[in-house]
């Protein structure tokens, strides 16, 4: 996991952090539809990066350790 993230980046994890706690696992899709198509390379690195995994039904969620760094700040 790659734990240089930037600005942007940190946001969008506190984002689809807070989507998750409010029971919903947001796809690519709709986060597009939310922010704009420019979320989509962000969301790609994070991917990349392991601070975001695909779950079911494409939804995207929070990586094991992504929990963990958000929920300790």
């Amino acid at each position: 996991m790659d734990f240089h993230i930037t600005a942007a980046e940190e946001a969008l994890v506190l984002h689809v952090a807070a989507l998750v706690r409010a029971d919903r696992s947001p796809t690519d899709d709709d986060l597009a539809d939310e922010m704009g198509d420019e979320v989509r390379p962000l969301l790609q690195s994070l991917l990349q990066k392991g601070w975001l995994v695909v779950g079911k039904e494409r939804g995207l969620t929070l990586s094991v350790i992504a929990r963990a760094a958000v929920s300790s700040r």
